[in-house]
């Protein structure tokens, strides 16, 4: 290594030269990164939608969902695979095993498409696909002002078009879900029958009355024409106008039937806000597209729309995260900032000396910008996630080249000349500095092997990348640029003095008087460490411990149940209100409803975190209260930053027996309801609906000549729609379909009554020609691993994941189960304890790659256990940091907590090498470990308060983005601080005591031998 250095002190030019090189590449590639929320990634949840027509569930189950699931059970690579099947719907959600997402994605569609032949014909809609995070959703608007019909039409035709040009935008999708889309002719029982006609000669008389088709081609010498006669009707009118032939002559449609443009009314869910319907559209973005520039273009359109609609409509921003996103990057980039000018003031105070500084300064951006063109090569952008990376390094990135400093600037206060110095000190200091820099990179070894929760693997590579990366360029900075730095900005420098004429500085006395005091007194300090130890795990069931991230704060989606039978226009009431009182409170911006029978969802957002008047606890309880409240809420479930979330508490109840299992749910909801904190409990249980089923009687048939197609068009004629033809309008294809009127058969002694025209051209009763048989349908059938379940959730208010978890987990063994029957954890709870069983294997397998690196280090096993020894005590400055704080220990923290492992036993090393490089000079051991100290009190200090500072603004958490960073932050800061004291208190004193007593055995070994002579 000196031999590397002296060439480049020789040949400053190369270092200069790459400076200028690393500068001009870092700034190119900062300026060329996109700007996400999180990184994105595939993840291996893959998800199979197939729906058509109206089979009961459990044909569906049947003839579909079971083909499939038996298919998945012999198929590698699947975790778990589980599935919801209801009327004319299957969904199958599977798990992939790491890695094999893309694969299992393909197989599963290969199995899709092989069955697809032996689904029931009804079935028209068949997806497969894959799960990512950070996904392609970028804005969604409500439109406002106009009636629907307008408003839809002005959706699909022109401002579909216009937004899907946006530069970046991949599509934009209009929610027409909830709204009619079709023209319904009504027929009239009576005329019908007036006429001496039927429905269903009607119905082919009008598939033939709307019609275009080519004929045929007109050839000549260059050029063909195409003769197409066109006989498709142009408007509602002309359908109403339609000569019908009966046996009392021609009569126009009208009189036979009612003919109902119902395009844009509402179907079967009303979108409100502020009293106006609204429709929604969904702007999706094209993959590599920035996220902050696609929406300032697409915010630009829309309002110029909103301009041109002149007050008639208006496009309103429903949900979006960009300035969510936006201000969390704006505030982490500051905080990075502000953690990097902190840390170099840190430096100043210390060294009151500015060129010593500014060559320690210089290493800050060089590192951060050579992390900048390493994220860039392995096809990074900047999100979240990197920037609290870079928050988290900025303190560490200077650890390396204030060591290699200090190692320097302590030999020229001694007399050595500058360039021996240089060499020198970097000599002396090279294998520790590499050791304890180690130690900070091997944690994300076994971190990004672990098998934690599928959503958070990507997130923990993106730090571990970002950090190594960091750690690797501070390093290189250290050992090639600090040298020749300190040979440019030392060379003059006039402030510097022998040590001894300085005297001691403060801190460093002060730590002196209190090492020599604890040497005194080696076993009374080891009994206060432990004592200290002990009340920390006391406190431990105080901390709150959670899981789950809120990447998006500023949104909150709740959805209210209310009791079976429950109108669409009594939900639409419910949901009037729930707006009402929730506009009342000052955080909420806007709020959104969707009102279905029996359910209503909501979408609120929230101003922006400075804004806010009440903490997130506080304002959910109010949340929760104001909802629950409403007369007619049977229950309501809420989650906070994602739509669809599930629950934080969910149990499932597996068994064959419906009823049975509904029994033990119940059990389960009784036993939630007694634990504290517990609110919103229910259960996906659904009453099955009553179902007739029909068999006919082939005797019957048969002699009045009957067919099954026969019986089965007629009666689907009288009970459904009958798809008749399209109607195009401005490029919009509307549906045509007869139908008989809503209330012509409501019960089933109507249907046994109802006409079926024969073979032989006269009437009969329906009930002569089948036979009738009640039942009860499920609504939705639930599959886990092809078992049936019941899953019963829970949210959470005024406590923690953890604390309901370890009461549920005592209570469950209380409720009784019949044979073949089980409840299992699922959901959140499921993962934070998987979440947290990995933490603990990945903190073993941490500390015993750190001991092997440090047995390497120093040759031997003793000294290396002394720095273990002194672990658990960064401990109990993470337990107070999270009891005095009240903040969530979740993922972020237990990733900050590994971390923590890795940067405290760095400087324990450099003062343990220290101590030994004096003894190897000749120093008796207790001077040895006085001097030693003292040698490293200002490097360590320096290194744990830049690294402090420079993650204090993440710390303080006081804007968007903090619900990410504080967690990981409060456990580093809080771990390092206490720790502080433990490396240059505790590790001299356990040091003193094992080199003590190897010591005295060395000393009566050489006795024995000596005797032996």
């Amino acid at each position: 290594m000196d031999k590397v250095i002296l060439f480049l002190l020789k040949r400053k030019v190369i270092l200069y030269l790459c400076t200028f090189l690393i500068v001009l590449t870092g700034i190119g590639a900062l300026f060329s990164f996109h700007v996400e929320l999180v990184p994105k990634t595939n993840l291996p949840w893959i998800e199979v939608n197939i729906s058509g027509g109206a089979l009961p569930p459990e044909e569906m189950v049947e003839k579909v969902t079971k083909k499939i699931e038996q298919e998945l059970k012999s198929l590698a690579g699947i975790k778990n695979f589980s599935s919801k099947t209801g009327t004319g719907f299957s969904g199958i959600s599977i798990l992939a095993e790491d890695g094999e997402g893309e694969k299992v994605k393909q197989e599963t569609q290969n199995i899709v498409n092989r069955l697809r032949n032996e689904f029931p014909k009804v079935v028209d809609t068949v997806t497969v696909t894959q799960t990512n995070l950070g996904d392609e959703d970028l804005i969604d608007y409500a439109m406002v002002g106009a009636d629907t019909q307008t408003m839809l039409t002005l959706l699909k035709t022109t401002i579909k078009d216009r937004i899907e040009s946006v530069p970046g935008v991949k599509e934009v999708v209009v929610s027409e879900d909830g709204f009619e889309n079709k023209v319904a002719i009504t027929f009239r029982p009576e005329r019908l029958t007036a006429y001496r006609t039927t429905a269903a000669d009607v119905v082919g008389q009008l598939q033939g009355a709307n019609w275009k088709k080519a004929v045929g081609i007109l050839e000549n010498p260059g050029f063909d024409t195409v003769v197409m006669i066109d006989n498709s009707l142009k408007n509602v009118e002309e359908f109403k106008a339609i000569l019908i032939k009966t046996p009392k002559g021609k009569v126009a449609l009208e009189q036979l039937a009612m003919v109902s443009d119902l395009r844009g009314s509402v179907k079967d869910a009303i979108s409100m806000t502020e009293g106006n319907l609204f429709v929604q559209i969904s702007v999706k973005r094209a993959a590599g597209s920035d996220l902050i520039t696609t929406q300032k273009k697409v915010e630009e359109v829309v309002r110029q729309i909103n301009d041109e609609g002149g007050g008639n409509y208006e496009l309103r921003v429903m949900f979006e995260s960009v300035s969510f996103i936006k201000k969390a990057i704006t505030n982490l980039s500051r905080d990075v900032v502000i953690g990097g000018i902190l840390a170099i003031l840190v430096l100043w105070v210390f060294l009151r000396n500015w060129r010593v500084t500014m060559v320690i300064a210089t290493t800050l951006p060089l590192s951060i910008l050579m992390t900048f063109i390493a994220l860039k090569a392995a096809g990074y952008n900047i999100d979240m996630v990197v920037l609290i990376s870079l928050s988290l390094s900025i303190g560490l990135i200077v650890d390396a080249a204030i060591v290699v400093l200090e190692s320097i600037y302590h030999l020229r206060e001694k007399g050595m000349q500058l360039k021996q110095a240089i060499v020198q000190g970097s000599k002396e200091v090279i294998a520790p500095v590499f050791a304890s820099q180690l130690t900070l990179i091997i944690v994300f070894l076994p971190l990004v092997v672990a098998d934690f929760e599928q959503w958070l693997k990507p997130i923990l590579h993106t730090i571990a990348f970002t950090v190594t990366s960091t750690i690797l360029a501070s390093t290189i900075a250290a050992f090639l640029f600090v040298p020749i730095f300190s040979e440019r900005f030392l060379q003059h420098d006039k402030q510097l003095q022998p040590r001894s004429e300085k005297g001691k500085t403060g801190i460093v006395s002060l730590f002196q008087r209190l090492l020599l005091l604890t040497l005194r007194h080696r076993v009374l300090t080891l009994l206060v460490a432990f004592g200290v130890f002990a009340g920390a795990l006391s406190l431990f069931p105080l901390i709150k411990i959670g899981n789950g991230l809120n990447a998006n704060e500023n949104q909150i989606f709740a959805t209210l149940t209310m009791p079976d039978g429950t109108s669409l226009e009594q939900a639409r009431t419910v949901a009037v209100e729930a707006e009402k009182a929730l506009r009342e409170l000052s955080d909420v911006n806007q709020v959104f409803f969707t009102a279905k029978k029996e359910t209503v969802e909501l979408n609120i957002s929230l101003v922006t975190k400075s804004q806010r008047t009440q903490e997130k606890e506080e304002f959910m309880q109010e949340v929760n209260g104001r909802l629950n409240a409403i007369d007619g809420v049977e229950q309501t479930s809420m989650t906070f930053g994602f739509s669809g979330k599930s629950a934080p508490i969910e149990l499932q109840v597996a068994g064959e027996d419906l009823e049975v299992s509904r029994t033990i749910s119940t059990k389960v909801e009784e036993m939630l309801a007694s634990i504290p904190g517990v609110v919103n409990i229910r259960n996906d249980f659904e009453r099955g609906k009553e179902k007739v089923t029909l068999t006919p009687n082939q005797e019957a048939m048969a002699q009045l000549q009957v067919d099954s197609d026969s019986l089965d068009s007629q009666i689907s004629m009288l009970l459904g729609e009958q798809p008749l033809s399209t109607l195009s309008q401005n490029g919009i294809e509307t549906s045509i379909v007869a139908r008989f009127p809503e209330t012509w058969v409501t019960h089933p002694d109507q249907l046994q009554q109802i006409m079926i025209r024969t073979g032989t051209g006269s009437q009969v009763p329906l009930h002569e020609l089948v036979d009738f048989h009640f039942s009860k349908s499920p609504i939705t059938i639930k599959h886990e691993k092809g078992e049936q379940i019941i899953t019963v959730s829970a949210e959470l208010l005024g406590t923690d994941i953890g604390t309901a978890g370890r009461q549920i987990n005592d209570k469950l063994g209380t409720v009784e189960l019949p044979a073949g029957y089980k409840i299992e954890i699922a959901g959140d709870l499921k993962e934070q304890n998987n979440t947290f069983t990995q933490g603990i294997i990945v903190l073993v397998v941490v500390i015993s790659l750190i001991y092997v690196i440090m047995v390497a280090q120093f040759g031997r096993l003793s000294q290396p256990f002394i720095i273990m020894l002194s672990l658990p005590m960064a401990l109990v400055g993470v337990i107070l940091g999270f009891v005095v704080t009240q903040r969530t220990f979740g993922e972020m923290a237990m990733i900050g907590l590994i971390m923590l492992v890795g940067i405290v036993v760095s400087n324990a090393i450099l003062l343990i090498d220290r101590i030994n490089l004096l003894r190897s000079r000749g120093m008796e051991l207790e001077e040895a470990i006085v001097q030693g100290t003292r040698d490293r009190v200002r490097p360590v200090i320096m290194t744990k308060l830049t690294a402090i500072l420079g993650m204090l603004p993440m710390g303080l958490a006081v804007a968007e983005g903090a619900e990410l960073e504080a967690p990981l932050a409060t456990g580093v800061i809080a771990g390092l601080i206490f720790h502080t004291l433990v490396t240059l208190v505790l590790v001299p004193v356990l040091y003193s005591i094992f080199e003590g007593i190897r010591e005295k055995r060395l000393a009566r070994k050489k006795a024995h031998r000596i005797a032996d002579l």
